[in-house]
């Protein structure tokens, strides 16, 4: 199965130019010919491969609606992109396990400025050799599973439906706080700056 990068991936976060977008395991970056906004070959790839693994998940879990804010949807996809929840969902992952110290803190996820975005975050790869997805997709997914079993023990009757204001320990409608973390995480890592990624 060939994947196809989510559109909002295929563009820069930062002047939403088409991106010249490589494959996974390409030694070559994806870039802006427009502005100097680089990320890892193949991050659009990946990163739309995590999303639909989760929209399967929370299908597999008989989820039928996601509620955020006071909306219903039962557009998976389009709450998931990386553009809209992910970032939300990946930062209060990294905050649930970063004290258990686990192999999950290594995470080669993070978000980078993005205009377009929910909270102005899109969330992308720190490599272009990602090995063992199964720890990056386990723990986004125990994330969400908490979130659904939080929603059902609050809401009897919402059995079919996760609720993301739940998502702890940060709420997905928290959008400053997710901001905040996300440029922080940023400013103590030397390895990312705000025009993508430095490898």
């Amino acid at each position: 199965m060939i994947i196809a990068p989510s559109l909002c991936l295929m563009y820069c976060p930062l002047c939403n130019e088409k991106l010249n977008i490589e494959n996974m395991f390409s030694h070559r970056m994806t870039y802006c010919s427009n502005c100097d906004y680089q990320e890892p070959g193949g991050s659009a790839h990946f990163v739309t491969f995590t999303i639909d693994v989760l929209c399967v998940f929370l299908k597999n879990l008989s989820i039928e609606k996601i509620s955020i804010g006071g909306e219903e949807t039962t557009d998976f996809r389009g709450v998931l992109d990386a553009q809209s929840v992910l970032p939300a969902v990946l930062i209060n992952t990294q905050l649930n396990t970063r004290n258990i110290g686990s192999e999950f803190n290594a995470i080669p996820l993070t978000t980078v400025n993005d205009k377009n975005g929910y909270y102005q975050r899109r969330v992308i790869t720190t490599s272009n050799n990602i090995t063992n997805p199964s720890l990056i997709l386990s723990g986004l997914a125990e994330t969400l599973y908490a979130t659904y079993l939080l929603t059902k023990e609050r809401n009897h009757d919402k059995r079919n439906t996760i609720n993301l204001n739940l998502l702890s320990p940060i709420s997905a409608i928290q959008n400053k706080s997710i901001q905040s973390y996300a440029n922080n995480e940023h400013s103590h890592n030397g390895n990312q700056h705000d025009k993508g990624l430095i490898i």
